[in-house]
């Protein structure tokens, strides 16, 4: 089906529209006690920097609230940074002519997913919260009820003719991205009404296969949110927040009805001239009432809730049942002085004449009580709860079956049998919270409850929400999603794999990190695609993971096994009803990020070692050598924060970085030296015209080192794209008027190509390399507005990718990168002396080239085997020495390049520990410690501190909170010298939770053992210490008591001639209780010389406290100011640090926050 533009009776209007692609908010009330900076936000203040300052200085200090201010304020952010215009005449012309010239190379875009988030996993797994597309709004044809019509937040409108099995767009060819209300016509299923969440009303007469444009050009003049779309035998009605308007023309010309904002319509179920509609007044609503059919309507509705002096009520949600014709049902949401969330329930049963407060209390809103007088709208699973998102999420629909029965929902939905007297939860936001949800889980934030009436009496019942779309057939008892095909998730952090190209993940708005693991997962390309592959229900779908609000997502280039999602590290499951498991991963290394366009930091991974990255965190560079578990210092650049970091493929010893100094001014710096050094070389005031206070993304080029991109995200025009081809000495302005009036926000330089590069903008693709004198319009197969948040090659598939509110598309590149060859490896140093057992070095390709069909050719000096072909390799080294590796790579469809990376592999024969003996304590701020390893088939251990001497640091594994089925989870000492060790010993603290039944086991094994052996276990209540609190890892209730265990070296190791030995502590996991390890010594010296290893001159107690917190800074040196930070990287306090000092946290809510001090690693602080 091809889609187009058709204007009705005018010609073409774009004009000015402010946030024209999203829906206007209905701002919550602005009393006294609310924080300055959201009374700001909610007065129209559009001092941005301001609003966003204040925001940040207040998260700081409240770092776990979440309210329906805070969630405002996310929807503000974006709105405040998205397009301030229509779409020009000259951007749709570009956009057409280049569809319809066959000869030009203008993209071919394709779908990637996510459609869905493959319910039966997610719900298997009890993911918090599991969607995939956000929907306002969804209507059935009473014609033909198998065509549905669904409208989205970020994706358009889509079709279904199979009763929402499958899902197709119909409104890719217009300037729309948010649909929150549809009409069909009662007789013809094509003929439809989309309105826009701000902007145009337009009107489809064959199923949205064309589309006019309604109203003359003055209506199309002023922007609309049509918050309700009615179509009766007279016409057709909306209610927006710009007037009641009627057409009987078919949108042709539109009637002013009434001025003022309206928000309902619903008619008589019985009288087709009685119609209802709700209007906002001021702070309050009034119910109004047409008996003409909607020519004229009056306000009636005695009982109608008031809004005394110190209370709103803003929104009002309406319905009637075909069960009772006379009645009309009344959710309304509000705020009082007692609490905000439900105003009322109200019911008439006299045609909107009179109402009664049918619930609950005695009054309007709070206080809330589960028996009496519960908060329907808010979080909580008993209505006990405060607040809500009740302006944002606000729908009711009554059974047309049961006069007595109404659904009402916010966060979640609820169910009335009694018209509104009582209330029960039917379905929670969480999917392990409420008798009933498991059978009818329909996500939080529900916009839209529907019951459509078929023919032969059956009844349809419709859920729309920030999760998606869901279906019952029996009126609520069972509801299952229905969404298969939406193509809208809103991405605000993605990435995908090198090779495993169809290996992603990124974090969503509203619903948690969505995962591809390739063909693993259901629900994939509902779609033939132009290279042939067929739809697929099956494979090579997407599951919802985590919850909430995520922001970011990587995969590892090396090993697309591991994934890095906003809780750190985990490895990708090999089974569909298998759960990704978490890896040891240091999550205070997290790379900032943001709501906002432009502060989204990226890992970077060395070309040549795929477990070595860096990571921005504030306005520090930080590195890690182990893929995460420990991290070094790397460079404090002071200022705000750091966030774009670039390698060169061709110098690992060359790192630019984008920084933050202030709101006001950006930078960008460079080493050539590891990050020992750094010089600024940021564009001069000539250079960008003084808009030094835009945001900077970097990307560097794939052979010269020297040439650098740039771009300046925002609106401004002429000075958008910069490249520098002398390592920033000097900067060139790559921005034509071809770009006016874009918001650039993504670049990616596409390696193999004389400076071809993809710019991403909040509505299209463009492009151009070094042999055009202009960009191109690189968007055909996108829908016309295509926020490209993220861009990233496909070098393995030959195609370019982005990512946004639009979920993932991909095109063939322009034209295809020439072969540049490239590997990484797991490591680059080996100590044949640890472990015991060294395993091969991994070796895999990254160069620029398709997978498909591509011979490889390797080459390693000193390894064996000395020569392998294939995309990866396994290689041992012997001896020690500094060794050269080289890798040629041939193209099937032609071209080749070789790569020879000299000394590359150092292996070395180095003792890390005394042959008398070592021991560790597990407080040094690395975990594992230097040297130590992990092997953790189920989940890692971690590090943690004792509750009762938060001085002394722990070996913990988790079992109460990470259920691991049996899996053996090993910490493994470093090797060591067996023939002089007698013995060994280590403490222990566990305490049995209920039946479960943990295990702890210690396995030893000597060079050239193929297998461990067992020297000692314990399960159970065996392993339980004497005394010990069960809660000893989780609170100071209890005295937390240890067990010495000294065991004797089995008797071969004195005469053995191995000259390695390991020892292992393995967890056995029964999701019982976290099991504790410490002072583990082995032989007789106390003691262990770690010179890589950071001396831990930073102690904090108590930790977990109230609040307050003692701090020894042991090597204070010069005046150094600390950080503390909350989980999403913001500031809440700064101060002087002393060799002893104070950190008084007691106004902030409990959590756990982060403590930076320059030069020392990030510690965890714990408030209870």
């Amino acid at each position: 089906m091809t889609f187009r533009i058709i204007i009705c009776s005018c010609a073409l209007v774009l004009s000015i529209k402010s946030a024209a692609q999203h829906v206007p908010q209905t701002s919550y009330m602005a009393g006294a006690e609310i924080p300055d900076w959201a009374q700001k936000m909610y007065s129209g203040n559009e001092d941005v920097t301001e609003v966003r300052a204040g925001y940040t200085f207040w998260q700081a200090q409240n770092p776990t609230v979440k309210n329906q201010h805070t969630q405002f304020y996310k929807r503000w952010m974006r709105q405040m940074q998205w397009p301030l215009v229509q779409p020009e005449s000259a951007y749709i012309e570009r956009t057409e002519s280049s569809k319809n010239d066959r000869s030009s190379r203008s993209g071919s875009w394709t779908e990637l997913g996510p459609w869905h988030y493959d319910p039966e996993v997610a719900m298997y797994f009890e993911v918090q919260s599991p969607g995939a597309c956000h929907v306002y709004t969804v209507e059935q044809a009473s014609s033909n009820p198998d065509i549905v019509y669904c409208g989205t937040a970020t994706a358009g409108m889509y079709r279904s003719e199979d009763k929402g099995m499958n899902w197709d767009l119909i409104s890719g060819n217009l300037p729309v991205t948010s649909v929150y209300s549809i009409a069909i016509s009662n007789e013809d299923a094509d003929l439809v009404f989309l309105g826009a969440g701000n902007g145009d009303l337009y009107r489809s007469e064959n199923g949205g296969a064309s589309w006019n444009t309604c109203g003359d050009e003055t209506f199309q003049n002023t922007s609309r949110w049509y918050r309700t779309l009615m179509f009766t035998d007279s016409g057709l009605f909306a209610a927006t927040n710009n007037g009641l308007w009627f057409s009987d023309d078919l949108g042709n010309s539109m009637q002013l009805i009434a001025s003022g904002e309206f928000m309902e319509l619903e008619q008589h179920p019985t009288d087709t001239n009685v119609i209802y509609t709700v209007k906002l007044q001021g702070g309050g609503t009034r119910f109004m009432k047409s008996t003409d059919g909607g020519m004229t309507f009056q306000y009636t509705g005695l009982g109608w809730p008031i809004t005394p002096s110190g209370s709103e009520q803003k929104r009002t949600e309406i319905a009637v049942t075909a069960a009772d014709p006379d009645a009309v049902f009344a959710l309304a949401a509000g705020e009082t002085p007692e609490g905000g969330g439900l105003y009322g329930y109200y019911v008439s049963h006299d045609a909107g004449e009179t109402f009664e407060m049918a619930c609950c209390g005695d009054m309007p809103g709070g206080p809330w009580l589960a028996e009496t007088n519960p908060n329907i709208l808010g979080w909580g699973e008993d209505g006990s709860s405060d607040g809500g998102q009740y302006y944002y999420d606000l729908a009711l629909g009554a059974s047309p079956t049961d006069a007595n029965k109404q659904f009402g929902a916010g966060i979640c939905v609820w169910r009335t049998e009694s018209a509104g007297e009582s209330w029960d939860l039917n379905a929670h936001w969480v999917t392990w919270a409420g008798e009933f949800t498991s059978d009818r889980y329909t996500h939080a934030d529900v916009h839209d409850v529907k019951f459509f009436t078929q023919s032969n009496g059956d009844v349809d019942m419709w859920v729309a929400s920030d999760g998606g779309l869901y279906y019952s057939s029996d009126e609520g008892d069972h509801i299952e999603p229905r969404m298969y095909g939406l193509h809208g998730t809103d991405f605000w952090g993605w990435q995908a794999g090198w090779r495993a190209n169809n290996v992603m993940l990124g974090g969503t708005y509203h619903n948690g990190t969505l995962i591809r693991n390739d063909d693993l997962y259901y629900h994939g390309d509902p779609d033939e695609n132009a290279d042939g592959n067929t739809p697929s229900d099956t494979s090579g779908g997407w599951l919802a993971e985590l919850a909430g609000d995520n922001f970011r997502g990587f995969v590892n280039p090396g090993d697309p096994t591991v994934g890095y999602h906003d809780g750190g590290a985990f490895k990708f499951s090999e089974e569909r009803f298998e759960r990704i498991s978490n890896l040891s991963f240091d999550n205070s290394k997290n790379p900032n990020t943001s709501y906002w366009f432009g502060e989204y930091g990226n890992f970077e991974w060395d070309p040549v070692c795929y477990n070595r990255f860096y990571s921005p965190v504030g306005s520090e560079l930080w590195r890690t050598d182990n893929g995460g578990s420990s991290w070094t210092l790397v460079h404090d650049f002071g200022g705000e924060k750091i966030i774009s970091v670039q390698i060169p493929p061709s110098s690992p010893n060359t790192i630019y970085v984008s920084h933050k100094q202030n709101g006001s001014l950006w930078r960008i710096h460079r080493s050539t030296d590891w990050g020992e050094t750094w010089e600024n070389i940021s564009l001069n005031n000539a250079e960008s015209n003084y808009n030094q206070d835009r945001a900077i993304y970097l990307d560097t080029d794939g052979v010269s080192a020297d040439r650098l991109y740039a771009v300046l995200l925002g609106t401004q025009d002429g000075y958008s794209v910069f490249q520098s081809q002398d390592a920033g000495e000097s900067w060139q302005n790559l921005t034509t008027n071809i770009l006016d009036d874009e918001h650039i926000i993504s670049l990616a330089h596409q390696r193999g190509t004389e400076g071809g590069l993809y710019l991403g903008t909040t509505r299209a693709v463009y492009y151009r390399d070094d042999s055009m004198s202009d960009w191109v319009l690189y968007n055909t197969g996108l829908p016309l507005i295509t926020p490209a948040t993220f861009l990233q090659p496909d070098y393995c598939g030959g195609a370019i990718r982005t990512a946004g509110s639009r979920s993932v598309h991909e095109s063939p590149f322009y034209s295809p990168s020439s072969v540049e060859a490239g590997f990484m490896a797991d490591r680059t140093e080996i100590n044949l002396a640890s472990p015991c057992t060294t395993p091969p070095v991994h070796f895999t390709d990254v160069s620029v080239a398709k997978c498909e069909g591509t011979e490889y050719v390797w080459t390693f000096e000193g390894g064996e085997p000395s020569e392998a072909t294939g995309p990866d390799a396994y290689v041992s080294y012997s001896e020690p020495g500094s060794y050269s590796v080289s890798l040629t790579v041939t193209q099937s469809e032609g071209g080749t390049g070789s790569v020879t990376m000299n000394d590359v592999i150092n292996v070395t024969t180095d003792e890390v520990v005394p042959s008398e003996g070592f021991n560790e304590d597990f407080d040094g701020a690395t975990f594992p410690p230097v040297h130590w390893r992990m092997e953790t088939p189920g989940h890692a251990w971690e590090h943690a501190y004792d509750l009762l001497d938060e001085t002394n640091g722990v070996a913990q594994f988790p079992n109460y909170w990470v259920q691991t089925e049996g899996a053996y989870d090993m910490l493994i000492t470093p090797g060591f010298n067996p023939t002089q060790i007698e013995h060994f010993s280590f403490d222990y603290a566990h305490m049995q939770y209920a039946n479960n039944v943990d295990g702890l086991e210690v396995w030893v094994k000597l060079s050239g053992e193929d297998e461990w052996s067992l020297v000692w276990e314990r399960y159970g209540a065996d392993l339980s210490v004497e005394g010990c609190y069960t809660w000893f890892w989780y609170d100071t209730e209890g005295e937390t008591v240890w067990e010495t265990v000294t065991l004797e070296a089995p008797d071969h190791w004195s005469s053995s001639s191995a000259t390695c030995g390991e020892i292992a502590f393995v967890n056995v996991g029964g999701y019982g209780n976290h099991i504790w390890i410490d002072n583990v010594t082995v032989g007789e010296v106390v003691g262990v010389e770690t010179p890589d290893q950071p001396s831990d001159y930073l102690r904090i107690y108590p930790n977990p406290s109230n609040g307050m917190f003692n701090v020894i800074h042991k090597n204070k040196v010069e005046d150094v100011r600390y950080s503390v930070f909350n989980s999403v990287g913001a500031v809440i306090q700064t101060g002087n640090c002393e060799k002893s000092f104070q950190i008084d946290l007691s106004g902030v809510s409990p959590g756990l926050y982060l403590l930076s001090i320059p030069g020392q690693p990030t510690k965890s602080v714990v408030i209870r």
